[in-house]
């Protein structure tokens, strides 16, 4: 039951799952949370500027177990909580209804990708993708190394985002409904360019 200590390979134990304070539909299309009122975003994402991606789905609030999971997966060197965290992320998929023709990971600039082992967004991408039956597909690369964004304020994070991002290679990404990953939405700034790089690349 401790964090990230699953009761096999596939799940969060009960003991944890009962823990995790799981987003309720409605999703909130801004950043995937509840909606808290009457609006057709919640209250936090009215304070934002607008998206550009059309919907937003997130499996559960960053807070308690769920927080420490997600910091063993991304920071402590624990790949294998991809299969449970992604299984978590295709169940709230199912309860959206959100359709989609493709699941794209956010991409690690190649030296962090070397230093951590592995890139979360992608093993994540992986899981949710074979439980959709959705292909994976590389749209997006970084085009240059940028800072840790956690240590960053809002308006810097959007600052050390620009240009970040560019189409992966000859990929067409065109007239597709995209499914971008990542790990955890805070302001939500790199997202906010990446959906920018794909709409620009023609997606839907």
């Amino acid at each position: 039951g401790k964090a990230g200590r699953s009761s096999g390979d596939n799940e969060v134990c009960p003991e944890c799952r009962g823990k995790f304070r799981f987003v309720q539909t409605p999703f909130c299309p801004g950043c995937g949370g509840e909606l808290d009122g009457v609006f057709k975003v919640c209250s936090k994402c009215m304070r934002e500027e607008k998206r550009p991606w059309s919907r937003a789905v997130s499996a559960f609030k960053m807070e308690g177990e769920a927080r420490d999971m997600i910091h063993l997966f991304k920071y402590r060197d624990r790949p294998e909580l991809a299969l449970p965290l992604g299984k978590l992320a295709a169940e709230a998929l199912r309860k959206s209804g959100v359709e989609f023709d493709c699941v794209t990971p956010t991409p690690l600039h190649w030296t962090k990708a070397l230093s951590r082992g592995y890139n979360q967004s992608r093993l994540l991408s992986e899981v949710i993708a074979a439980e959709t039956g959705k292909p994976v597909v590389r749209l997006l690369r970084r085009a240059r190394m940028t800072r840790q964004q956690a240590r960053l304020g809002r308006e810097e994070r959007k600052k050390n985002l620009k240009g970040a991002f560019s189409i992966a290679g000859h990929v067409i990404c065109e007239r597709r409904a995209i499914l971008l990953v990542d790990d955890v939405l805070t302001t939500g700034s790199t997202l906010t360019e990446e959906t920018r790089v794909l709409l620009d690349g023609g997606a839907e």
